[in-house]
C-alpha cells in the first residue's frame, strides 16, 4: 500500500511539473537543423525490481512541437520452471504483457557538436494481463490448470534520448523510474531504441 501511495504521488509530482512549466516553452528548444523527430518506432527493454526476469518489447514515440510527447508500447516478461520426483513431474509457466501510455515532457535541449541530446521526465499508466498455468503429470495420469487476470499500474520516470548527427533518424535513449506492473511495484531501467521515420 505504501508503494502504491509513493507512486500516486511521483506521477503526480510529475504532471504537475509538466502543467507548471508549460509557459516556459520556447521555440529555441526545437530539435536543431537536420533533426526532425516526431514519430519514432523501435524497441524497449525493462529490467528492475518491478517484476522477475527482463521484459522486452515494441514501442512508439511521439513528440510534438512543444516540448510535450507522447509513448506507447508493448512489453512481454515470461517464465516456467518444471522439475520432476518419484515418478511425478510439474510444470509452472507464466507471462505477463504490458501496454505502457506515457505523456512526456522535455524541459531543455542540449545541442553539441555531434549529438543532440534530449532530457525528459514521463508519467503515465499501463495495462498488464498475467497469465499462468500448471501441469502435472504422473503414473499413467495426468491434470493442468490455468488462470489469467488484468490489472491496470501505473509508471513515472525521468532519461535522455541520444542522437547522433551521423545518424539523424536514429536515437537511443535510457530512463529510470518507478512501475507498478500487474500489483508489483519497484524500480525499473529502461533502455529504448528509435527509428524516426518522420
Amino acid at each position: 500500500m505504501k508503494q502504491r501511495k509513493y507512486l500516486s504521488k511521483i506521477c503526480a509530482l510529475l504532471f504537475l511539473t509538466c502543467v507548471l512549466v508549460v509557459p516556459a516553452v520556447h521555440a529555441e528548444n526545437a530539435p536543431p537543423d537536420g533533426i526532425s523527430q516526431q514519430i519514432g518506432v523501435g524497441f524497449k527493454v525493462l529490467a528492475g525490481d518491478a517484476f522477475d526476469g527482463t521484459a522486452i518489447g515494441a514501442n512508439a514515440r511521439f513528440w510534438t512541437e512543444s516540448n510535450f510527447g507522447f509513448e506507447v508500447g508493448w512489453v512481454r516478461d515470461s517464465g516456467g520452471v518444471k522439475g520432476s520426483s518419484e515418478g511425478v513431474s510439474v510444470g509452472v509457466s507464466a507471462h505477463f504483457d504490458v501496454i505502457p501510455v506515457s505523456a512526456l515532457y522535455t524541459l531543455t535541449h542540449v545541442d553539441t557538436e555531434s549529438v543532440y541530446i534530449r532530457p525528459y521526465v514521463g508519467a503515465g499508466f499501463n495495462i498488464a494481463r498475467l497469465s499462468a498455468s500448471v501441469s502435472v503429470s504422473g503414473y499413467g495420469e495426468s491434470a493442468s490448470a490455468s488462470d489469467s487476470a488484468t490489472k491496470v499500474g501505473g509508471q513515472g520516470f525521468a532519461g535522455a534520448e541520444f542522437t547522433f548527427k551521423q545518424v539523424p533518424k536514429l536515437s537511443f535513449g535510457g530512463d529510470i523510474g518507478i512501475h507498478r506492473f500487474a500489483g508489483d511495484s519497484g524500480f525499473a531501467v529502461g533502455f529504448q531504441v528509435h527509428y524516426y521515420l518522420k
